[in-house]
């Protein structure tokens, strides 16, 4: 795999700040311009903007109640077998 140039450099620094909404709008525009011709920068921004999305959305989406009852008593025996000392 070859290094990166230094605009792709340029754009993996500020890729956070950038879907964090935190860069001024030069910035951005500068990114989204390099992204019209760097398909692998597209590719990960886009990528990276999509696994946010999903990250964000399944922190909205409650966790069935007989998950989290099988999750507590999963605790539960972890932390007893560690009181006995095993």
């Amino acid at each position: 795999m070859s290094e990166p140039s230094s605009e792709c450099a340029a754009i993996l620094a500020n890729v956070s700040a950038y879907l964090d909404g935190e860069l001024e709008a030069t910035a951005c525009a500068a990114i989204e311009a390099h992204c019209a011709t760097c398909s692998s920068c597209a590719r990960l921004v886009e990528g990276l903007r999509r696994t946010i999305g999903l990250c964000r959305h399944a922190g909205t989406v409650p966790i069935p109640e007989d998950v989290r009852a099988r999750a507590r008593d999963s605790v539960r025996r972890l932390l007893d077998d560690r009181a006995r000392g095993g």
